[in-house]
Formats: C-alpha cells, sequence, structure tokens
C-alpha cells in the first residue's frame, strides 16, 4: 500500500517538479493514472441529446465507463496521460480511456466505442469502432473537438491538472458509420455535420483508487435479435434511477 501511494503521488508531481527544470526545453512525461484519481466526463450536449431522443437513438455504458443516472453522462476513467513539460507550459500530447465504451443504438442498429483516446496533435479523439457485422475498427477518428480550457495546475484543495475540451464533432470517417451502422434515414444523416456532440472534461487528482482494469475492452455489438430485449433493459434501468432519485 505504501509503495502504490508513493508511485501515485511521484507519478503525478512530477509533471509538476518537471516544469521547473529546464525553461529552454519541453521535457516529455508519460503518466500512468490507472492507480490514482483521473477521470474524464463526456457530457452530451443537451440539444443533441433531446434530438437523439426524438430519433430513438440511446447511449449506455460499458466497461470501466459509468452512466450517472441521466443516460447522457458519463465518467470515463483515464489510464494514462503524456505530456510535454517546460518552465511556462505544460502541453498535453495525448490521453487514454482504456477499457471504457459506449453502446450506441437505435431501432435499426447499433455501434460501440471502446478504448477512447486524446490526440491533441490533430485535436481528435479516437475509440475502437465496433458495428453489428463484428467488425473493430481500431483507433477510429470520432470526433473533433476544440480545447476551450488548456490543461492547467491547480493547488486548490491538493495538486490536481484540469482541462475541457468542447464542440464534439463528427469527422467525416465516423459520420458515415453512424449512418449505416445505426441506419439513419436521409433527414438525420443531412443534420450530422452540424451536430454537437458536447463537452470532454478532465480532472486527474494524487488520490489513491483500486480495482480500476486498464486492459484494453473489447466490446462486441448486439445481434439484430438483441436489440429489443437491449431497449427493454435499459428502460427497466431508467425506471431505476429516477425511482432512486425521487427517494
Amino acid at each position: 500500500m505504501a509503495s502504490i501511494t508513493r508511485f501515485a503521488q511521484q507519478g503525478l508531481l512530477a509533471a509538476g517538479l518537471s516544469i521547473s527544470a529546464s525553461a529552454a526545453m519541453a521535457l516529455p512525461i508519460t503518466l500512468p493514472t490507472s492507480f490514482i484519481d483521473a477521470e474524464s466526463t463526456f457530457r452530451f450536449n443537451r440539444d443533441t441529446a433531446d434530438l437523439m431522443d426524438v430519433l430513438g437513438i440511446g447511449v449506455s455504458a460499458l466497461g470501466n465507463s459509468v452512466d450517472d443516472g441521466s443516460h447522457w453522462n458519463f465518467m470515463m476513467p483515464v489510464t494514462q496521460v503524456s505530456l510535454d513539460v517546460s518552465l511556462f507550459s505544460l502541453k498535453p500530447v495525448s490521453g487514454m480511456a482504456s477499457g471504457s465504451g459506449l453502446l450506441i443504438h437505435s431501432e435499426g442498429g447499433a455501434l460501440s466505442l471502446a478504448n477512447f483516446g486524446l490526440d491533441f496533435k490533430r485535436n481528435v479523439l479516437t475509440a475502437d469502432l465496433g458495428t453489428v457485422d463484428g467488425k473493430i475498427s481500431k483507433t477510429f477518428d470520432i470526433f473533433n473537438f476544440t480545447v476551450t480550457q488548456g490543461l492547467h495546475l491547480s493547488t486548490k484543495g491538493g495538486l490536481s491538472m484540469q482541462m475541457q475540451l468542447d464542440n464534439m464533432m463528427l469527422t467525416q470517417q465516423a459520420q458515415s458509420a453512424f449512418t449505416w451502422s445505426l441506419a439513419l434515414d436521409e433527414i438525420a444523416q443531412a443534420g450530422l455535420p452540424t451536430l454537437n456532440f458536447g463537452s470532454l472534461n478532465v480532472n486527474i487528482n494524487p488520490s489513491l483508487r483500486f480495482g480500476l482494469s486498464s486492459k484494453p475492452l473489447v466490446s462486441a455489438v448486439p445481434e439484430p435479435s438483441s436489440w429489443g430485449m437491449l431497449g427493454v433493459g435499459l428502460l427497466a434501468v431508467s425506471v431505476i434511477s429516477r425511482r432512486r432519485i425521487k427517494e
């Protein structure tokens, strides 16, 4: 326990300490974050969520992902971050939420997104894309995004790193994959390029967590015959969640 505690604290503190090491050279650092409280929260845009409801499209958590009960906000533990640090900057290079996933389903189809990655050189969120035909496309470009709050150190309540990404827009490849996998009609297809799917908030703290697997998630998309049962199951979960909130 003591050795794990030291490892987690030293890993996060390394980024802060390295900032003072050199003003002229950026130092690359990769931090495994499976054992510390590193979370990313994907929040679907409210207007987009309402439209998906109208179209009969739902989202459910897979693997390490956790639904907050609304079916539109999902916490996905960060398992690794890579940074370039210097005296005056803390620049993210990439991030991983290995083991997390989302199942997106409609009356006519479904697709899965698993093992999310952030590529800050291109400002692209990637994932392993699974379709109902059994095909899995590794590190598929899913969303383009903008960085509205860059990665920064905060000392409030202890050393932490935070950032916010917004304007999650489907890439052209993802638009085609969503259209085919979810069997979208022409009207829905026409609106895909303009939809802002939401935001991603990242918060990394030095406190410990246990029992998280960073093993990549292999997510199989249900066969068409299972979609009806899936819908019933999700409806039951929704009812239970609402009852708990009222209580």
